[in-house]
């Protein structure tokens, strides 16, 4: 990481030391997420500090030690539980709780964490204020029940099936997973893959009184970001936003979407129009035929058209492209990015805020961390050379090309998130779960009629 950019890092860093913490992130205080089954977690990120081992860490637990679920708990009787309040005293007390390792971790490595990007981002656009959340927080750990931030997950409904998915997050996965899951004989496979659908609760969102104390909370939140499954294909998510729209408060909120960029209509961009943000995250992993692989079996041509859509769009909607960094995509990823810097977006992923330029100007990068066999800490040490390189190859492009911006060199999310990304990679040598990767796709390959050999040979020795 050059030295702005950890300067810029330290500075979001000493900006959250000033409440008396170095532990403290802004989520536990502001922030109520769902998972599609209606669990809540405490973020999407705790949720994944346990990948591969324990896939209940980061989920809100009830007395009985069992995950808060929407069906059965009302948010706010879980806002202010046993669960929620010990991670709020365990930061107080300059402790990191147990779900919230992974942020930490990533920070170890010179990537900006959730942690980090969001406290730092919501202090710097919504006047937050750490020390008067703490001034309002009880010993106990108990806070005002007035949400600012919610993360809706609204069931598994999906168009799509995406390779590193699963039934718990696309309902297009379920029949594909009844042919698979018989037929694995790897027990970390079938660990990762473990899906009952006689348990999974694709309806709690339709509960009335989830929704009434969600529609009694419009006047105090600030953002509200929904993700899937496909979030536009559930109407509840409409039926939410054409409330906040008749309350007269979507001046105060921004919205934020993750979603695959298939659905995106003029009707839902004119309810847009009357939010104060609109930051539409759209998940693209590669170009063409790769991305059609990965995010199967998204149409190419009605992607890009979206993009583009969107890059015309008014001027408060804001379009980034997101990127799940796994053993599909790695390899490629300047490649992806000489894309993106082809199409002279206007728009997409050039959002400014006080400290960075977000997404690195070209894509945001998540970490794919489940499954385990399918990271890109799984490759062999020759293939991670491999990567080295091509990464190498693109930063002395953007040398040439960029320099004069200032940017890939002053910025946690330029440069160093590509760093980050490396030093994520060789933190571990996890090539011992490769028989894991080949048995998953050459099956998931056989039920679904192609060929991940075909679509990318640089890993067909892998397979």
């Amino acid at each position: 990481m050059s030295n702005s950019s950890q300067r810029i890092m330290e500075h979001w860093q000493h900006v959250i030391e000033e409440s008396g913490t170095k532990t403290m992130c802004a989520l536990p205080w502001i922030h109520l997420a769902t998972r599609p089954n209606g669990d809540m977690r405490l973020c999407c990120s705790a949720n994944a500090s346990g990948a591969g081992t324990d896939h209940t860490i980061g989920l809100v637990k009830d007395v009985n030690g069992n995950p808060s679920n929407f069906a059965k708990m009302t948010p706010l009787e879980a806002w202010n539980s046993d669960y929620m309040r010990s991670v709020r005293t365990t930061m107080m007390e300059g402790n990191i709780p147990a779900s919230c390792t992974k942020c930490f971790e990533e920070e170890a490595k010179g990537v900006a964490s959730k942690r980090l990007w969001e406290t730092s981002a919501w202090i710097a656009r919504r006047d937050l204020d750490l020390t008067e959340l703490l001034s309002n927080t009880t010993p106990e750990g108990r806070v005002p029940d007035k949400l600012q931030y919610l993360d809706l997950r609204l069931g598994h409904t999906c168009n799509i099936k995406c390779v590193m998915c699963s039934p718990h997050d696309s309902s297009k996965w379920v029949k594909d997973w009844q042919e698979l899951f018989p037929q694995l004989e790897s027990e970390t496979v079938k660990d990762q893959l473990q899906w009952d659908k006689m348990t999974f609760n694709n309806k709690w969102h339709e509960n009335p009184e989830f929704w009434d104390q969600m529609y009694r909370q419009i006047p105090y939140l600030k953002e509200v970001y929904f993700a899937g499954g496909e979030p536009l294909m559930i109407k509840q998510h409409k039926e939410f936003i054409e409330q906040i729209v008749k309350s007269g408060y979507a001046k105060n909120i921004i919205l934020r979407y993750n979603t695959n960029g298939l659905l995106i209509d003029k009707d839902l961009m004119e309810l847009w129009n009357y939010f104060q943000q609109v930051k539409v995250g759209v998940s693209i992993d590669a170009t063409g035929q790769r991305n059609a692989y990965i995010r199967h079996p998204s149409d190419w041509n009605t992607i890009e058209e979206t993009m583009h859509m969107l890059d015309n769009s008014p001027y408060n909607i804001s379009p980034s492209i997101a990127t799940a960094i796994q053993i599909f995509n790695v390899k490629h990823l300047p490649d992806f990015a000489y894309w993106k810097m082809s199409q002279n977006f206007k728009k997409v992923n050039t959002e400014m805020t006080s400290f960075v330029l977000h997404g690195g100007g070209l894509f945001n990068m998540h970490l794919l961390y489940i499954p385990t066999f399918l990271s890109i800490q799984m490759l062999p040490k020759d293939d991670k050379k491999e990567v080295e390189e091509n990464f190498m190859s693109f930063k002395g492009y953007l040398k040439a090309h960029h320099e004069s911006e200032g940017f890939w060199d002053n910025n946690p999310y330029g440069w160093a998130r590509w760093e980050g990304v490396l030093n994520h990679m060789n933190a571990q040598d996890n090539s011992y779960l490769l028989p894991d990767f080949k048995e998953y796709v050459t099956k998931l390959d056989a039920i679904r009629g192609v060929s991940a050999k075909k679509v990318f040979p640089e890993l067909a020795h892998l397979l």
